[in-house]
């Protein structure tokens, strides 16, 4: 046992009721990778720590600031905070307060608006079909057309101006897909991670999974089907255009709860968990050339950011809050950003 004081993976909990590192955590502390390690693995540089330790919330960017919206905080799985990062100022807010206190909330913005649906009232259950819009302009959120299938933990993404929603869970992991319009407030059900026909591979349910955009392709990548004892490595690419998978090289370190960007010229997954295990693998993938290299891993392993698309501002990727120990159980403030420059 420790004092916080002097273990830099809960120095950063804003939580003072916790003094004492378990014996178990360092052994779940999970950084490395079989795939050779990359010429430039890239660093990670710490940033302004968050005003309230936070975790399984979204992790939105919009207009370079970045939204970090409910999740897991104070003990509590119903969290409506809204936090907001200024990338410029370095500085944190409280904006206005999300309309639902829930978890696991999948969020994507275009252009200046705020789009989340869907999450849990309970810790990963009792899923709800509520979805909201915030307006940057105004601070003021109001509420669109809901999911017609309630559910939490979805992977989100903007690609043309549209939000493809992906996966999630109800009771169990789904392999549901929808396109959501903001021009016309309203939704497309396709035919699930498997294409419109049956020819198309079966990409299975998942949820907590990561999701990328390169080339017009959604990569959907690692997750879980119904709980982190059933983590998967697969990379499987949708192309809206064919609405058709497929699937590439897979991720070299099988988890879920990952989070997952594209930036200089690869997709980037780190962090996750599994059964006993919290990571802070850092893995890079070339569209290029099909292949993974070993990054630089997390400096605080954690699990349990659902902003799928994470946070990219110019060269860095933001990484704020998260858990640093498998299960919902500690929620961490840490703010960190990961760059190859």
């Amino acid at each position: 046992m420790s004092d916080t004081a002097t273990d830099t993976l809960f120095a950063g909990l804003n939580d003072k009721s916790i003094t004492a590192i378990p014996a178990t955590v360092e052994k779940q502390r999970h950084n490395v990778s079989s795939a050779p390690k990359a010429a430039n693995p890239g660093r990670w540089v710490e940033q302004p720590r968050m005003p309230i330790a936070t975790g399984e919330h979204a992790v939105i960017e919009c207009q370079g600031k970045i939204h970090c919206i409910a999740g897991y905080a104070r003990h509590r799985v119903d969290g409506n905070f809204h936090q907001v990062y200024d990338s410029k100022a370095k500085t944190w807010s409280l904006m206005a307060p999300f309309p639902i206190a829930c978890n696991h909330v999948a969020g994507a913005a275009v252009g200046n608006k705020v789009y989340t649906f869907g999450g849990f009232l309970e810790q990963n259950r009792c899923p709800h079909s509520k979805c909201f819009v915030y307006d940057t302009a105004t601070d003021q959120w109001a509420p669109i057309a809901p999911l017609a299938r309630p559910r939490g933990a979805i992977s989100a993404i903007t690609v043309d101006g549209v939000i493809h929603l992906l996966g999630g869970r109800d009771v169990r992991s789904v392999e549901w897909h929808e396109i959501y319009d903001p021009a016309t407030n309203k939704y497309t059900t396709l035919g699930g991670m498997r294409g419109s026909t049956a020819t198309q591979p079966y990409v299975g349910q998942r949820d907590h999974m990561g999701v990328a955009l390169v080339d017009g392709k959604i990569h959907a990548i690692a997750g879980r089907m119904d709980s982190y004892d059933f983590n998967t490595s697969l990379n499987a690419v949708y192309d809206p255009k064919t609405d058709g998978w497929s699937f590439r090289a897979p991720l070299p370190t099988p988890r879920s709860g990952v989070s997952a960007v594209y930036v200089g010229g690869r997709i980037i997954v780190f962090g996750g968990e599994a059964t006993g295990k919290v990571f802070g693998t850092n893995e890079g993938y070339d569209p290029k050339t099909d292949t993974w290299e070993e990054l630089t891993p997390m400096a605080i392993p954690r699990h349990g950011l659902h902003g799928q698309t994470l946070a990219v501002i110019g060269n860095m990727v933001h990484v704020p809050g998260g858990g640093p120990v498998p299960g919902g159980s500690v929620q961490g403030a840490y703010h960190d950003a990961f760059t190859f420059d």
